[in-house]
This record gives C-alpha cells, structure tokens and sequence, in this order.
C-alpha cells in the first residue's frame, strides 16, 4: 500500500491531472481538482488501486523500461524503472468526491466529504463512489453508484459538452422525465431518451458521430436497475450537466478563429 501512496496517487493526481495531493497514506487519499479533471482522475485512481487499465493489452514489462508514464496491468503498476504490486482485481474500494465552489467554507466541503464517503460505502454497498455538488445557489444533489458508473458518465458529460449540443438538453430531458411512466421497459425508456436528445443536437448526424443513440440506451438500462428510475436520471443528467459546464469550449466571435482542441 505504501507504493501506491507514495508513488501511484501522485503521479495520477500531479503529473496525469491538474490536481494536487492533501494526503495520501495506505489506501487513504484526500486531493483536490479541477472539475473537468475529477471524473478521470477517480476512475484512473480506482483501477490503479487493483493495478488494473481500462485497456488491458499484451505487453511485455521489459519494453517499459524506459517510460515515464504509470502503466497499471495484472494487478502491478510499473512507474519510472519501479514495478509495484497493486492490491489486485478482487479488491474493493470506496470513495466520496464533492464539488464546490473555491469560496465555499472548507469545513463544510469537509463534512459533506465524510458523508459522501458513508454514501459509498453504506448506500453504495461498497466498492463504490458518491459525488455531491454543492450548488452555489443553495442545495446539493448525490449521485452515489458502483464504479462502472463512471464511465457512463464521463460518456454524458463529453456528449453534453459537445458544442453541437443545446445548453438546454437536460433541462428539457428533466421536464419531460416528470411523464415517463414508473414502470416504463429499458426499451420504452431508451427510445424517450433518444428522442429528446437527439432533439437537443444539431443534426441527426452529429447526434450519431456522438454516440448518443448508445449513450440513450446505457442511460435505460442503468436507470431501470435503480430503485426510482425517474429520481436516478435526473440526478445523474443534472450531474453530468453541471460537470459538462466546466469543459465546453468557449464560444468565439466570428471574427476569432476557433478554439483548438485539446
């Protein structure tokens, strides 16, 4: 564990994420991050943990030598000549993520860190996560789900902040999910989903070179696990929606060329 600590939560925090690391000892880890660096970083982070990729690959330990990059496989992590033993696939980890406003009283970002950890560990039976956005009008809102989750939303955010996407998709998706029946089929639920974002994109095109269609129909079948399926999607489109703000690119004049992208 203390490689992963000294080693591992640095090099994805500070050198893979602009992001920087409070503390970090055993399986403990409090950093802080951009917004648009979060998700990344908690999924990077995760999968670490069990020294595992999200594309795991032949390769052959010997050939990395020389590389600087952190390369997680088999329940080992290799960094800078370095290869550590990570805790493995059948390992189990928690954590809570909370965002805020950089003027927002540490002590309560604090307070309702420790209760998005309980979250993850309590509601999320364990090896899961619970992120809270503290809005700066007022209120919070939880989203807490196994890790797999994090991919999907991830998916959302890049399609919401999409420039070809209207600034207004979730807020019309929540408006009509106040209609869907609560006993509605992953079917009937995807082909909603489908229809009102594909509404909020400019054209059917770019709403497929997006993947929206398969991103409609995760959304369903991961909706239709939850208990409230309504409640889960707007929590989780209003989340996505809120993380998206933080990496659209910004819109130029006419006159201006267009940013680049990253």
């Amino acid at each position: 564990m203390n490689d992963f600590a000294l080693h591992v939560v640095p090099q994805v925090v500070e050198v893979e994420h602009l992001g920087r690391v409070i503390y970090a000892g055993g399986d403990d880890v409090l950093a802080m991050l951009p917004v648009s660096d979060l998700l990344s970083a908690m999924q990077r982070l995760r999968r670490a943990y069990s020294g595992t990729s999200r594309h795991d690959r032949p390769m052959d330990w010997r050939s990395l030598r020389r590389s600087k990059e952190l390369v997680c496989k088999d329940g080992f992590a290799y960094l800078s000549g370095r290869l550590m033993r990570m805790m493995g696939q059948n390992a189990t980890a928690s954590g809570g993520a909370v965002i805020a406003h950089h003027q927002a009283p540490l002590s309560a970002v604090l307070r309702e860190l420790r209760e998005a950890e309980k979250r993850a560990k309590n509601e999320g039976d364990r090896d899961a996560f619970s992120l809270t956005v503290i809005k700066r009008s007022g209120g919070a809102t939880s989203l807490t789900g196994k890790w797999d989750i994090l991919e999907l939303l991830l998916k959302l955010r890049d399609f919401l902040a999409a420039p070809e996407v209207s600034r207004q998709a979730v807020y019309h998706s929540i408006e009509w999910l106040t209609d869907l029946p609560e006993n509605a089929e992953k079917a009937m639920t995807g082909a909603l989903l489908r229809y009102q974002l594909q509404r909020q994109t400019a054209s059917a095109d770019r709403f497929k070179a997006l993947g929206g269609a398969q991103l409609a129909d995760q959304l369903a079948i991961k909706a239709c696990e939850q208990r409230d399926r309504t409640k889960w999607l707007q929590i989780f489109l209003s989340t996505a929606e809120f993380i998206a703000r933080e990496t659209r690119a910004p819109v130029c004049k006419a006159s201006e060329p267009s940013p680049v992208d990253r």
